[in-house]
């Protein structure tokens, strides 16, 4: 009997042990070589190649993919694939030279779904705007066109009669409607606004300011800005962030969150209420009513780290920070050492915000989280001190409580990686943009996923 009981026991429990639900893995594909000519100057801890706040760095539109960098010359570089296998072909824009080496100065790519029109924004780092757009169809019609650097027009310094004379940080984001959409701030850190400019019929409005940071002498950090399209009412547009206090990255503070039903003409805060309008009534950067998680002054808080919205809605913030039994420390640099990385996200539904504190260190990196299909996370980190680059998982079955590292480069990654969004969601395949130690080589990872 006895030796019944234990059998049937382990069969149970081995029953419940399948049930458990488990991280997804990922099996690596290839690593392209996208280019052994990369910016080497390392500032601000990172590259000009690879920054998290790159929106979109690499990115699959029409099954073709897109990355962006800067060569050791100083010129802007748009290489191109057809997936799955294509080999990269690449252009230089040479009409275009800078002269930074200021790893502010990333360069974004936009892609505009209704004309396709291919978009770049570079070089802006509390200077002037600097911009260029493609002939229309080049990234709607690939085939049918050249890839050569006349595809692209002349490198403008705004977008309408508002001036950009003082803008970082641009972030492109697109409407399922086909509307290309820009977020940028205007002013410096500590003292900044978040405007957002629409492109429309071959042209770009000025919509207005729509975070206010300058009237509260302090600026927002967009952890990210996309929409969903998955709410019976209509697509709805996310923006998380933090709040710095000056110009030192210890006074960064806390997580906002506010959302819009209509192209970012008014704003919603998590519990739904119609809160601020884009241009008269902005968002006040630093609101009781849009505090979504306390996370105090001298915390180790890095700004501009990711944000992802999955296919049920919810909204998912990567940060990292210090434990919470870790005590403040004012020196950013010192607190960034045991900083680790956290999990926030808003139940749709309910409205409730959560958090999942991860072991998993960065140092002065940051790294970028991305949704597959079935709603399970992804995450690319860095790791500053070991050179290391890592893929962590977390399933949605477990309420992305199973956080686990599913790859750990050896000693040769540097800066941030940054994770090719579309690819993932809608094709499974996890690409990631990942520049090597001293910035000359960049690396294309591709790793297929699977879920239990």
């Amino acid at each position: 009997m006895a030796i019944y009981v234990k059998v049937a026991l382990a069969s149970v429990l081995a029953a419940v042990s399948i049930a458990v639900p488990a991280a997804p893995t990922v099996t690596a594909i290839s690593t392209t070589v996208l280019t052994t000519n990369g910016r080497t100057a390392l500032t601000y801890t990172g590259y000009m190649n690879g920054e998290s706040f790159q929106q979109d760095g690499i990115v699959t539109v029409n099954g073709w993919q897109y990355a962006a960098f800067w060569d050791q010359d100083g010129y802007v570089n748009l290489s191109r694939r057809q997936l799955p296998s294509g080999a990269w072909a690449n252009l230089r824009l040479t009409d275009y030279r800078t002269t930074s080496t200021d790893s502010h100065n990333t360069i974004s790519i936009g892609i505009a779904p209704a004309d396709g029109t291919i978009h770049l924004a570079f070089d802006t780092h509390s200077s002037v705007f600097r911009y260029r757009k493609s002939v229309a169809g080049l990234a709607t019609t690939p085939g049918a066109h050249a890839w050569t650097a006349d595809r692209f027009g002349a490198v403008q310094s705004s977008l309408t009669s508002t001036s950009m004379a003082v803008v970082t940080y641009p972030q492109f984001f697109a409407h399922p409607d086909g509307t290309l959409q820009l977020a940028i701030r205007t002013g410096v850190s500590g003292t900044g606004d978040e405007v957002l400019y629409e492109y429309r019929a071959g042209a770009w409005t000025y919509l207005g300011e729509f975070i206010d940071g300058t009237t509260y002498n302090n600026n927002a950090y967009l952890f990210g800005i996309e929409y969903d399209n998955f709410d019976p009412s209509g697509p709805l547009l996310h923006v998380t962030w933090t709040v710095r206090e000056t110009s030192d990255a210890a006074t960064n503070h806390d997580l906002f969150y506010a959302y819009s039903k209509d192209k970012g003409r008014t704003w919603r805060n998590s519990a739904g209420t119609v809160v601020a309008t884009t241009g008269s009534n902005p968002l006040a950067s630093a609101a009781a009513n849009l505090k979504v998680w306390g996370i105090g002054q001298n915390r180790g808080l890095i700004n501009q780290e990711s944000q992802v919205v999955d296919a049920a809605g919810i909204v998912h913030v990567l940060a990292s920070h210090l434990p919470a039994a870790a005590p403040s420390n004012p020196d950013f640099t010192s607190a960034r050492e045991t900083a680790v990385l956290v999990h926030y996200w808003r139940d749709k539904e309910s409205k409730v915000w959560h958090q999942t504190y991860t072991p998993f260190l960065e140092r002065s990196a940051r790294g970028d989280i991305a949704v597959d299909a079935n709603d399970n996370l992804y995450v690319a980190s860095g790791d500053s001190s070991t050179r290391k680059l890592h893929i962590e998982t977390a399933s949605r079955a477990s309420g992305w409580t199973d956080w686990t590292i599913r790859y750990t480069s050896g000693p040769v990654c540097y800066s941030d990686p940054l994770i090719d969004h579309q690819r993932l969601r809608s094709l499974g395949v996890l690409s990631i943009f990942a520049p090597r130690y001293g910035g000359s080589q960049i690396d294309v990872q591709d790793w297929r996923t699977q879920s239990s």
